[in-house]
């Protein structure tokens, strides 16, 4: 065979497929089969477009080899040697090679362990860079906080990471710290960066306040107590300096003694806070009550804090008409029932040791806010994502409250969200599996939720597996495979005959499926499946049993030939046998009948016979049975070159005829008298010759002749009479 690689160097991107073009030219004899061996490279990476070339005689097609060079590929310079090889005769083949350039591809990712830290002036956040591309890559990293009120250092803040590795940096934090309150809530950006790919990561600093509110409360409600004790015991004294009071009673009811202890008269207001979004109890909510006085102004005399089941108690409340304030950070305050303010409060009457009870009210939070980032797969299409959010705690006797938004670029931010509740948060999108998680806010709340990694979902491939008839086969063992990954199934035999059913497959993916019966052909096939893909209707058709092709050799003449030798070649299949020489009950003279041939399968038949040329022909098996590849005219090796000498009045017999190759082999006759001038020579080699006619009387004639194997080649000629000198 001859071959031709057009090319010495290619280039490929990493992820991305090349092509290597053969020129193959046949210049055997036979039909032949050619297939190409590469070594050098992963043989995973390569695939023949066409398997085998079937190539006839003195024809030539193009080999192609697709190059899959995957994405974790090192960047590099790869010498590629590629083999040409004949799967008729193994000896026929040639070499060739080239070398493949990977380029490099950088790639990186991010991320944070843990994405939310805790911290008074200062904490440190670590960051882990992954070097997801094919060569070695000097990463810059870089931290910011939006309002530039917490310095962000990263430690290193350049670093060099091999392929495939990981890199732990520090991300230092520091800011002013908040005296009162609750934890501050501060947002780091983290990028990572090198040449025009920029990862980023968002993570949160809660930086807690030196006097947290808890303790606020505490030292609020210390103080209240403080004042009060100091307050009985003001009265206390007081009372302890008085006379006792006389036994007897006044004159009349508008005399008396003027003071009263406070512990006799004294009445308690109590009830419960609830939410509006969970109807629970509030803890940590501020209740005051202030006196009306006569004039309709307002006084604070007393405040209180709800328990964790939301129940308040205000006691030592002198008897008097009141007005009660609900407040805390994050929620709208209420005025007692159901008043934004105090000109709508309902006044409420305390009578002397009166216990109140029922001073209920529902608070609702202010509008809270969820954001974050979704983290497609490496290599996953850009795609639209849905992202909804649920009140799962709500009141059982209403629709739940819920908001969906979408996002094409992976932010998270639902707004406008009733407080406090939790919330169940859910993510989807096409070819990925359903994230969902819980979270929590209180009143007024904006939370950063930790970066939610989707991954895509598991996709399947079902179909069916047929005869060459069409009908559905059972037993058949049906493989799956990519990389590492293997699965295998069987089709059944009874019920649901002949299908096959792969689930839970990786995507995107794919997927080698080989389909074996035994005592039948196998089948391959390719599948692609995009991320969380199911494919169906997938067919796939095995031939079973073996073929027997016939024919019958004749001559030239027409006359059957006995006794030729005839060879079958296919793929792994090498038989001979031989034409009848008589006729009789297995067939006529000539005739012949080759049976097991493999199916499916091409095969090429050759004939052979002493004093013929071979001849080769074709034969390809799609199914069991016969198939007739006619008949086949072998052609003599030698020539036939004869005609007739004429002379002036017909023709000429005794004519001495010459015929030469030019060497010293020469061979004579005599042209015949009946009928009148006719010569031939039989059994001529295929070449030129020179034909001399030589008879007393005439001139001599000199004639050039080319001749091929099998050609009848007529000569005629005419003497002239010679001139007397």
């Amino acid at each position: 065979m001859k071959t031709e690689l057009a090319i010495s160097h290619l280039s490929v991107m990493p992820g991305q497929q090349g092509s290597v073009s053969i020129e193959v030219v046949n210049n055997a004899d036979v039909i032949d089969g050619v297939t190409a061996i590469v070594d050098g490279i992963n043989p995973d990476w390569i695939r023949l477009e066409r398997p085998v070339l079937s190539l006839f005689p003195e024809s030539s097609d193009q080999l192609e080899l697709i190059l899959d060079i995957p994405k974790e590929c090192p960047a590099g310079d790869y010498l590629v040697i590629v083999r040409i090889v004949s799967t008729i005769e193994a000896e026929r083949q040639s070499v060739h090679d080239f070398w493949l350039t990977v380029e490099p591809q950088p790639g990186l990712g991010i991320e944070l362990r843990p994405s939310i830290v805790t911290g008074g002036l200062e904490a440190t956040l670590a960051a882990t860079i992954v070097n997801t591309g094919n060569s070695p890559i000097d990463v810059v990293v870089e931290a910011l906080e939006p309002t530039r009120e917490v310095d962000c250092v990263a430690d290193p803040s350049a670093i060099t990471i091999p392929q495939g590795a990981e890199a732990l940096i520090d991300i230092q934090l520091r800011g002013p710290r908040p005296w009162f309150g609750d934890p501050r809530v501060r947002t780091i950006i983290v990028t990572a960066t090198v040449d025009d790919v920029v990862a980023e990561q968002m993570g949160t600093f809660r930086q807690k306040a030196r006097i947290p509110r808890g303790l606020l409360t505490a030292l609020i409600l210390a103080g209240i107590v403080l004042l009060w004790a100091l307050i009985f015991l003001f009265v206390i004294s007081g009372l302890q300096r008085r006379e006792p009071a006389a036994k007897a009673i006044g004159t009349n009811l508008m005399t008396g003694n003027d003071f009263i202890p406070i512990n006799v008269v004294a009445a308690t207001a109590r009830g419960t806070v609830t939410a509006s979004t969970t109807a629970a109890g509030i803890p940590r909510i501020t209740v005051e009550a202030l006196w009306v006085t006569s004039d309709g102004t307002l006084e604070s005399v007393g405040s209180a804090a709800t328990d964790d089941d939301g129940n308040y108690s205000l006691k030592s409340l002198i008897p008097r008409t009141y007005k009660f304030r609900f407040s805390a950070d994050g929620f709208s305050e209420v005025w007692y029932p159901a008043s934004p303010d105090a000109a709508g409060a309902e006044p409420v009457r305390l009578d002397p040791r009166q216990i109140r009870d029922g001073l209920d009210v529902v608070l609702g939070g202010q509008a809270g806010r969820l954001i974050g980032n979704i983290a497609l797969p490496p290599d996953a299409p850009a795609q639209t994502l849905t992202v909804t959010a649920t009140l799962t705690d709500g009141p059982t006797d209403q629709p739940a409250f819920s908001v969906t938004t979408q996002t094409t670029d992976g932010t998270i931010d639902l707004s406008g969200l009733p407080t406090p509740g939790t919330y169940q948060v859910t993510v989807t999108g096409p070819g990925f599996q359903t994230q969902q998680f819980e979270q929590t806010l209180d009143g007024g709340q904006a939370s950063v939720i930790n970066t939610v990694n989707l991954t895509a979902a598991n996709g399947s491939i079902t179909g069916t597996i047929q005869n060459g008839a069409g009908q559905p086969l059972g037993g058949v063992f049906v493989t799956a495979r990519s990389g590492d990954v293997e699965l295998k199934t069987v089709t059944p035999t009874a019920g649901n005959v002949g299908q096959f059913s792969l689930v839970g497959l990786t995507t995107p993916q794919t997927y080698v499926l080989t389909f074996s019966l035994p005592g039948s052909s196998s089948a391959t096939a390719a599948l692609s499946l995009a991320a969380g893909e199911s494919r169906s209707g997938v067919v796939a058709t095995l031939v079973g049993g073996s073929g027997t092709a016939t024919g019958t050799v004749i001559s030239s003449s027409g006359a059957p030939l006995g006794g030729v030798t005839v060879r079958v070649l296919g793929d792994n299949f090498d038989s001979t046998t031989s034409t009848l020489t008589t006729s009789g009950t297995a067939g006529d003279a000539g005739s012949f009948t080759i049976s097991g041939l493999p199916v499916p399968g091409s095969y090429t038949l050759s004939f052979s016979s002493p004093g013929f040329q071979t001849e080769t022909v074709a034969a390809g098996f799609l199914a069991a049975g016969q198939q007739p590849v006619g008949t086949v005219t072998l052609l003599p090796e030698t020539a036939v070159i004869q005609g007739t000498v004429g002379g002036p009045s017909g023709g000429l017999g005794s004519v001495t005829v010459t015929l030469s190759d030019g060497t010293a082999r020469t061979r004579v006759t005599t042209s015949a008298t009946n009928p009148t001038g006719a010569y031939a020579f039989a059994d001529a080699p295929a070449g030129s010759y020179t034909l001399t006619f030589a008879k007393g009387g005439f001139a001599i004639r000199v004639v050039l002749v080319s001749v091929d194997a099998g050609e009848i080649r007529q000569q005629n000629v005419a003497l002239s009479p010679s001139v007397a000198p």
